[in-house]
């Protein structure tokens, strides 16, 4: 359950400039607010709506929509923006009943946004302002823009935690990126619509949307030269909690439609095991006359095939059930129809 605050009577699209016809473009600007924490958070909105504001007039009716999605328990943030939008400022505020994931505030901002292109930020400026409008600028000819800062502004125990994060993903996944944990992302709107489905980390959005066939482009950008700002740290209890995020995220994507291979690969080596132990019982049973009485490898072996077995069998299932439903699957995205 949510709460919507917005002046409907109030305009928030301007008249188009000379020469341009046609509806404005809306540029919706999504910031989720999990922690009560008002400090700069005034600052950063109007240093994002100065830079946008300046490159508004470039875009068609150059209109700009700020939507804060706030948790419960941020009364300060909330009274913060209070402030702002008693002041006049053309802001959207969705008020969360309970607590949620920055996932799934993400999610409820884009369904209150009214703009075909999201712009998603976060309450400190993780990168420069003024490269904002670079990033939406980027967003012609490919369908996400992800912010790559070029010095990573943290100290030398998050730098490594972010490259271990970077060196995992491209293992498991194929894909490099350069900057994944910075929240800067500027994208259509149909690939929120899409990859957010998956109600997943919302650090994961730009692998989720390359994975589903979405067009993706890093812009390298100015981190915010703000020290208060840089020394937030996610905590190494937040990166493994990533890690374990980014071993599940593997196992949905790679074999959600494929479950054989997962627990075929498995299943297979501890049934192969429990062949092993038995067949090497058997033949000293049988040729050296060795007991098997008080043998508890006879009973490892037998559990080891039972297991084996077993795994392969939930495999197979879960084959049987995707069969079921391949018709409401959709395993392909269309590009373009020419």
């Amino acid at each position: 359950m949510l709460v919507r605050l917005r002046d409907e009577d109030a305009p928030t699209v301007g008249p188009a400039p000379d020469g341009v016809t046609g509806p404005a473009e809306i540029v919706s600007v999504i910031v989720p607010v999990m922690r009560d924490d008002d400090g700069g958070l005034t600052e950063a909105y109007r240093a994002y709506r100065a830079a946008l504001d300046r490159d508004s007039g470039s875009r068609s009716g150059g209109a700009i929509e700020f939507v804060y999605v706030l948790a419960p328990g941020t009364p300060r943030a909330r009274a913060a923006l209070g402030a702002l939008k008693d002041a006049g400022e053309p802001l959207v505020l969705v008020l969360l009943s309970r607590s949620e994931s920055e996932a799934a505030a993400l999610r409820s901002g884009v369904q209150q946004a009214r703009g075909d292109t999201i712009l998603t930020l976060s309450t400190y400026p993780q990168v420069a302002p003024e490269e904002l409008p670079r990033l939406l600028e980027a967003l012609d000819g490919c369908d996400m823009v992800v912010a790559r800062r070029a010095q990573f502004a943290g100290s030398t125990g998050d730098s490594f935690q972010v490259a271990v994060l970077h060196w995992l993903i491209h293992k498991l996944f194929g894909r490099a990126f350069g900057d994944l944990v910075c929240r800067v992302r500027a994208c259509r709107r149909p690939v929120f619509e899409e990859v957010a489905a998956y109600g997943t980390q919302h650090l994961f959005l730009p692998l989720l949307a390359a994975e589903r066939g979405f067009r993706l482009r890093e812009v390298d950008v100015r981190q915010h030269q703000d020290p208060a700002a840089a020394s937030r740290s996610s905590g190494l209890r937040a990166r493994l909690r990533l890690t374990f995020d980014i071993l599940a995220l593997y196992v949905v994507l790679k074999f959600v439609r494929k479950p054989l291979r997962f627990f075929g690969t498995l299943g297979l080596p501890i049934l192969l095991l429990g062949l092993g132990f038995t067949a090497w019982l058997a033949l000293e049973r049988l040729v050296f006359g060795v007991g098997l009485a008080d043998r508890p490898a006879l009973v490892l072996g037998i559990l080891l095939i039972v297991l084996g077995i077993q795994v392969i069998a939930l495999g197979l299932i879960g084959e049987i059930i995707i069969f079921a439903s391949g018709k409401r699957l959709k395993d392909y995205a269309v590009d373009r129809i020419l």
